[in-house]
């Protein structure tokens, strides 16, 4: 209604004569009860700050004038919007309209308030959508943080105080006996003076980045104008670098990892997607219930296991790598092989860390973009040296800084631990093995023992608070409790060093058999936890335990077989795919996906001006999207950031005999 009200009269507005805008426009007695309805709701009442209260008296007066500033801010407000049972809990207003309002000394101030519905009203909403007491502990995690954001424009002299007390009254007045909590705070007020200031810290990442532009440029226009190549020159000239990225190089057995490693980013970066639609506002949130019960959802819900893909690449590449190295020289150096790895990852991890702590308040605006801002600046503020240090999980798994670099810490463990296996491998093969095989099942037994004892559901918990569960930080990015398919890596690696140059020979039968076997397990291991979403599944805490240690596992196994399958000759038309010179490019920006797809995705949303509408289609249309820009970004971020890095500690290392991980 106050929609409809707003409307015609801005018809009515635009057909009157200039000289009666300012005038008192003689409303019918409907309109004028109206009109009293908007004011006693949109205009503060019982202001403290006196000057607020002197601005609001002159919005009152310029809405009741039709005066078009009066009319934007009452136009930027929020209305109660449509399909709220649906699960459309936000109203955004119109946060541009609001904070370009200028009238004098007014100006317009956004502010987002929360609105806490108690888990009985949640409950009652939630049975409109055939969510039964039975199933509801399934759904809580997803909606017992529910709440209503709502907008309202005000003048900007108002604060924080004045603005809860009048829309605390307001709401409670309206909704009398739901026990609605309704909270605001300081820092969800927006004005165009809340932009964020460029300070010493700004200046000094840019300065620091536009040496890297800047030396790459010179270094560009050297090399073409040098008679003789210079090797510090190359390292940074964006035309040798380019070369490298593009190169074609002679095949090996291992070119299908190329296809994998890619196409197991891309499942990451649409999984990332997924998420960021499923928690962001929607206007169709409650029918993502009914979406998880779908076999589909489960492509996303179980394909957090992909990582393990990579997981078992870095071993498999380690190992071969080690073997490699000794079989060459003879000798080990540890101390060389721990500093390799480390310089080789950390400093092109260091310019997207300081890129967080302090650059990516200026990335954008909205009315989330404060909450944004703070889950992704602070932790990057407070913890960059333990980010640097990969050891995240361990130190702060609450409060990551960049959340996919949980991967990194646990990677960096894993390698550090990875000589443990082996060193005894090299040194004696069955001591080896026995080792190797032990340290596989007490990762599994460690998995296998937390997931009992601290009775977790199987699959990852389905929540716009996933980060904050105890799962998340305690078993699915605990390196000790994801170690099992780096150890198969490892021991797959030493299986494929060992019969490198020999032929392998299988029957067709056995050919069969081992895609079959490995397609089911694969399909098993994401399939699985579909079960433990529908209603009429009872938790049992063996099954739950024994479906999060072991299929990782089962799904690396089937990775593994495509692997072998590939480099003995029987891949096939895989073999083929995977091995396609288009996915050893991209898979030489990976790298570069990896750091930046996240902070992409997450400051669209952040920036969003308003509800998404959540699907299928939409999501994997975005997704596609994100990897579009997120492969263009990663190919600059390549030639100018990471190459010269890695080309500068390859000229610094090139002189130490050992091998780096790929």
């Amino acid at each position: 209604m106050a929609q409809f009200f707003l409307f015609c009269f801005i018809l009515a507005l635009a057909g009157a004569d200039n000289t009666t805008k300012s005038k008192i426009v003689k409303l019918t007695m409907k309109q004028g009860l109206l009109m009293n309805q908007v004011l006693a709701t949109y205009a503060l009442n019982n202001v403290e700050n006196s000057v607020c209260k002197n601005h609001t008296q002159m919005f009152k007066d310029g809405l009741r004038t039709f005066e078009p500033w009066a009319l934007n801010m009452f136009d930027a407000s929020g209305k109660i919007q449509s399909g709220i049972l649906l699960g459309n809990l936000v109203e955004f207003g119109s946060f541009k309209e609001c904070i370009h309002i200028k009238y004098g000394e007014i100006k317009g101030k956004h502010c987002l308030l929360k609105i806490t519905p108690t888990l009985d009203l949640i409950k009652q909403i939630l049975a409109f959508r055939n969510v039964t007491e039975r199933r509801f502990p399934k759904v809580r995690l997803i909606v017992e943080k529910s709440v209503l954001l709502w907008s309202i424009c005000v003048p900007d002299s108002c604060p924080k105080n004045d603005i809860l007390r009048h829309f605390n009254k307001t709401f409670i007045e309206m909704s009398e006996g739901l026990n609605l909590v309704v909270s605001l705070q300081d820092e969800h007020c927006v004005t165009l003076d809340s932009e964020p200031k460029m300070g010493l810290e700004q200046y000094i990442s840019f300065s620091v980045l536009a040496v890297f532009i800047v030396t790459v440029g010179v270094s560009t226009l050297l090399e073409a104008v040098l008679p003789s190549k210079n090797t510090l020159i190359a390292s940074f000239s964006a035309s040798s670098n380019y070369q490298k990225i593009t190169a074609r190089r002679t095949k090996n057995d291992l070119d299908c990892l190329h296809g994998l490693r890619f196409l197991s980013t891309c499942y990451v970066v649409v999984g990332h997607r997924y998420l960021m639609a499923m928690f962001s506002p929607v206007i169709n949130g409650l029918e993502i219930l009914d979406w998880v019960l779908n076999y589909s959802s489960t492509i996303i819900i179980g394909g957090t296991i992909c990582v393990d893909t990579f997981f078992m690449l870095s071993g498999l590449l380690v190992s071969i790598s080690f073997f490699d190295h000794v079989a060459r020289n003879g000798t080990f150096n540890i101390f060389t092989f721990y500093l390799y790895r480390y310089f080789r990852i950390t400093p092109t991890l260091g310019i997207v860390v300081l890129i967080y702590a302090t650059l990516i308040q200026f990335f954008g605006s909205g009315p989330l973009w404060y909450d944004t801002c703070v889950a992704h600046l602070r932790p990057c503020r407070y913890y960059w040296w333990s980010t640097l240090l990969h050891v995240q999980s361990y130190v702060n798994p609450g409060a990551l800084c960049i959340l996919q670099t949980w991967y990194l810490s646990c990677d960096m463990i894993f390698y550090c631990f990875s000589p443990v296996v082996l060193y005894p491998l090299w040194k004696n093969r069955i001591l080896g093995l026995f080792n190797l095989t032990l340290a596989y099942f007490l990762s599994v037994g460690v998995s296998f023992y937390l997931a009992w004892v601290n009775e977790y559901e199987g699959g990852m918990p389905i929540t716009n608070q996933l980060f904050e569960t105890k799962y998340f930080q305690r078993h699915y990015i605990a390196p000790h409790a994801r170690a099992s398919p780096y150890i198969m890596g490892l021991g797959f690696g030493y299986c494929v060093y060992s019969l490198k140059g020999r032929k392998v020979k299988m029957s067709t039968f056995m050919n069969l058999s081992g895609w079959i076997t490995s397609g089911a397990l694969m399909v098993a291991s994401v399939v699985g936890c579909h079960s433990f979403q529908e209603e009429n599944h009872d938790y049992n805490r063996l099954e739950a335990s024994v479906f999060l240690s072991c299929s990782r596992s089962a799904w690396t196994v089937g990775v593994m077989w495509m692997i072998w399958a590939c480099i003995h000759g029987y891949g096939g038309i895989v073999n083929e795919f995977l091995s396609m010179f288009v996915f050893r490019v991209l898979g030489r920006i990976s790298y570069g996906m990896f750091l930046l797809h996240l902070i992409l995705q997450l400051f669209k949303n952040g920036a969003n001006k308003m509800p998404i509408y959540f699907s299928n289609f939409t999501a994997i249309y975005d997704g596609c999207a994100d990897l579009l820009v997120t492969v263009f970004a990663s190919f600059l971020f390549t030639l100018f950031f990471e190459l010269p890095l890695t080309n500068l500690h390859t000229f610094i290392f090139k002189n130490k005999k050992v091998q780096p991980h790929n």
